[in-house]
């Protein structure tokens, strides 16, 4: 099926769709067991949506919700909107906050999520009524809206180039032998901004992979009149649309819709230049630049202090770092540059992925 995506944000604000269940009152509060420590606790309310701190001061969420509310909440607490940082044709839109938070999501920040089990937290729509073709069921329409925040479990089956940037995809799939797929899980309209958690193999903590951003659309007919929304299963006899050609799904085997988040591995070296954050000073005969680097191996990120005298030739810049205190799985550096007899000095702080 081609990558034809319908965005999920929406005036509602409502729950993520299970494939076991309709109850309303399932999954709406914190894993346990083997999801413990899934996300969850990472979530703060932004207006109708969902937002994921990152940084002391920095959260993420998706950018076409836009400024969903004046403020964030999160554990209990409010904080109030700076700025926010975007980046060309990503869905990924970071906002700084003023006050700092007790605690982030850590960033997944290798490339082989592919395969790997996921958690996907939102407030999309309940289930609604069942979707039936050629007699048998389909799916579920979106449903009714209830406010609740719900989490569900799913496998990512692809990353998918999109707008030069990657996502991550994830497919509703019907169980093949029983159980098989705990807490199945498809998102709908007003789940955007919520985040999908994938753990890291090599220290076992669950960490930020993806913001939801859309999922698959489909047609009943082959007009774009007939477009409609649900959590379907097995697509086949409905139609999908390229933006030029409508196609017949078809096949002999069900085929799955899905949806997609904003990968965070492929931005990584975006994001942590953003929550870096570097802030110049001056001890002495010293320029400094302090700022939050995120505790990777160099394989994966790199740091650089960079000077100049006139702001056009740049060149690395021999400093002397002084680790300052570390909060989850970022740490203050400040950066010391010698800046001898120069007139004019400049230094700026360079975050690559190898």
């Amino acid at each position: 099926m081609a990558v034809a995506i319908c965005l999920l944000n929406s005036s509602r604000s409502h729950a993520v769709i299970l494939l076991d269940t309709a109850d309303p009152g399932v999954n709406v509060t914190a894993p346990g067991g083997d999801l413990a420590g899934s996300g969850w606790q990472y979530e703060g309310v932004w207006g109708g949506f969902l937002g994921t701190p990152i940084a002391p001061h920095f959260f993420v969420s998706a950018a076409h919700i836009g400024q969903a509310g004046t403020n964030f909440s999160f554990q209990g607490s409010t904080y109030t909107i700076v700025r926010s940082f975007s980046l060309a044709g990503s869905d990924l839109l970071i906002w700084q906050v003023k006050e700092a938070f007790p605690s982030f999501a850590p960033l997944f920040s290798k490339r082989d999520e592919l395969s790997q089990h996921l958690v996907v937290i939102g407030r999309g729509t309940q289930r609604g009524d069942v979707v039936v073709l050629d007699g048998s069921p389909r799916g579920w329409s979106w449903g009714a809206g209830d406010g609740a925040q719900r989490w569900g479990e799913n496998d990512v089956a692809d990353i998918v180039p999109y707008n030069g940037h990657d996502l991550i995809n994830a497919t509703f799939d019907q169980h093949v032998l029983p159980g098989d797929h705990p807490n199945e899980s498809h998102l709908s309209s007003g789940d955007s901004g919520g985040a999908i958690f994938v753990k890291d193999n090599s220290d076992g903590a669950w960490k930020l992979a993806a913001i939801n951003y859309a999922v698959d659309d489909l047609y009943t007919a082959p007009t774009a009149s007939a477009q409609f929304a649900a959590a379907i299963f097995d697509a086949r006899g409905f139609y999908t649309f390229d933006g030029a050609t409508f196609t017949q799904i078809g096949g002999n085997v069900p085929v799955p819709t899905g949806f997609y988040g904003s990968r965070i591995s492929s931005e990584l070296a975006w994001i942590c230049s953003v929550i870096a954050d570097p802030k110049v000073g001056r001890e002495g005969n010293f320029l400094t630049l302090t700022y939050t680097k995120l505790l990777v191996a160099p394989t994966e990120l790199t740091y650089v202090v960079e000077q100049s005298s006139d702001l056009v030739n740049w060149s690395p810049a021999d400093t002397q770092d002084e680790p300052g205190p570390t909060v989850g799985d970022v740490q203050m550096i400040k950066a010391k540059i010698d800046t001898g007899t120069s007139t004019s000095f400049f230094a700026r702080l360079r975050v690559t992925r190898p």
